[in-house]
């Protein structure tokens, strides 16, 4: 998940040299060209050697060697590198302002000569467009949905909800039979606020989502505030100790798939790690419902990342062998292996989630369906502040403008323990962003 900026480099710098893992672009040695290729999800893995094959089929002799950094420290030791001039030729970027930094500072290759971009979700191509170019081709998008417990639910007699009310009313029966309603990590500040977009999804709704981008709506009007409360009265029906849950980072989805919890409020991306722990689990999903049964329900989304390629590559014949892979990754056969593989859904049109996935068929379908749109949160215009070029003479000079998602970040652990009014959280969201309302 996208991650605050920071300034970072001179002591990740050395880290990194003490323990050997600056990576170079272009490593291969005479005859086929190794395109070194960075990510921050492991399972990925599979689906580089399947690109390799398929490249090398069409007659491009490459060699992919895929690294794939643990996900908390991968945006700090990838900017270290290429600050450095040691980076990957091709990485996983995080979209938004996680891309356009390395635009802004000619780190990084428009892509719209190399690869056929026609293909590819609109929407998702604007979260990493600057300038008029594109500096990325996105590769997946997630979807936030509430997961609940079949047979939690068949046992007290409870159904989907159709309404916010019917919402509470499930976790009021649950919680009155000292069952966890909701799990919940307060530590990931990250995942609190992708949860409070689910609901700010439904409750906004598209004509409000698109007043803010128009600037004629700010986070400090009734909708936004409201959507802030009713997150606010969920908080009685996690765990007790939330706050100080999530230091392993998955605590939410294995006492969901362990049964000590009805539901969780995860994205489509979590479905694997609950199905590792429990595979026999019987899980369902749904959307938050409306205020009322006249409203429908919003699926949030966003775009995971892009692939993004170095523009600092010195090798002929490596560069041309990036571009190759690049171009790639752009075309349906890479959308579908990628959905094949992880079961998530890919931006490329045409391309059809496994039916091994069903939580994840119906979370396409609901992204086909009934998507907020426009996106008000993550990866939205609001979460992009203008990219500031970094050079040697100004490395830390980045702008300190924050994005909503790190806004919502900031307020949200303080709302739910009553520590903050939903008013003085909105507040707090619109001063952040103010920069874009200007």
């Amino acid at each position: 998940m996208k991650k605050t900026k920071k300034a970072m480099l001179s002591t990740l710098a050395l880290a990194l040299a003490a323990t050997g893992t600056l990576a170079g672009c272009g490593t291969g040695g005479g005859g086929t060209p190794t395109v070194t290729v960075w990510s921050w999800r492991s399972q990925d893995a599979a689906l580089w050697k399947q690109v390799q094959a398929a490249l090398n089929a069409k007659g491009d002799k490459v060699n992919i060697q895929f690294r794939a950094i643990n996900a908390t420290s991968y945006d700090s030791v990838l900017q270290t590198a290429m600050d450095g001039g040691k980076g990957p030729d091709i990485f996983y970027g995080r979209a938004g302002v996680g891309t356009l930094d390395y635009a802004a500072a000619n780190m990084i290759s428009p892509v719209d000569k190399i690869a056929n971009l026609s293909s590819i979700n609109s929407a998702a191509l604007q979260s990493v467009q600057w300038k008029g170019k594109t500096y990325g081709v996105p590769f997946a998008i997630q979807t936030m949905e509430v997961f609940y417990n079949k047979d939690i639910f068949k046992k007290y007699g409870l159904s989907v909800p159709k309404t916010w009310a019917d919402f509470l009313h499930v976790c009021q029966v649950l919680k009155s039979h000292n069952v966890t309603p909701i799990s919940t990590m307060g530590i990931q500040s990250w995942m609190l606020a992708l949860n409070f977009d689910e609901i700010g999804a439904t409750m906004l709704g598209n004509q409000f989502t698109q007043q803010l981008v128009d600037k004629q709506a700010k986070y400090t009007d009734a909708p936004y505030v409201d959507a802030l409360s009713k997150y606010q009265s969920l908080a009685p029906y996690f765990e007790s100790n939330f706050k100080a849950v999530g230091s392993a980072g998955n605590e939410q989805e294995t006492q969901f798939a362990l049964g000590n919890a009805a539901m969780v409020m995860d994205g489509i991306f979590d479905v694997p790690t609950i199905q590792q722990f429990n595979p026999k689990l019987n899980m369902g999903a749904f959307l938050i419902p409306p205020a009322t049964s006249t409203q429908s329900a919003k699926i949030d989304w966003y775009v995971d990342g892009d692939i993004a390629m170095n523009s600092k590559i010195s090798n002929t014949a490596e560069q041309k062998a990036a571009q190759e892979v690049l171009a790639f990754t752009a075309t349906k056969q890479f959308g579908q292996d990628f959905s094949d593989i992880a079961g998530e859904i890919s931006p490329i049109a045409g391309v059809q989630v496994p039916k091994k996935y069903p939580l994840s068929i119906q979370a396409y379908n609901w992204y086909q369906t009934v998507p907020i749109s426009p996106i008000f949160s993550i990866r939205s215009p609001m979460d992009t502040p203008p990219p500031t070029p970094i050079t040697s003479q100004t490395k830390n000079a980045a702008s300190n403008d924050a994005g909503i998602y790190s806004a919502e970040q900031k307020v949200l652990l303080p709302l739910l323990t009553n520590q903050m009014t939903p008013a003085k959280a909105a507040d707090e969201v619109q001063q952040t962003v103010n920069w874009y309302f200007k």
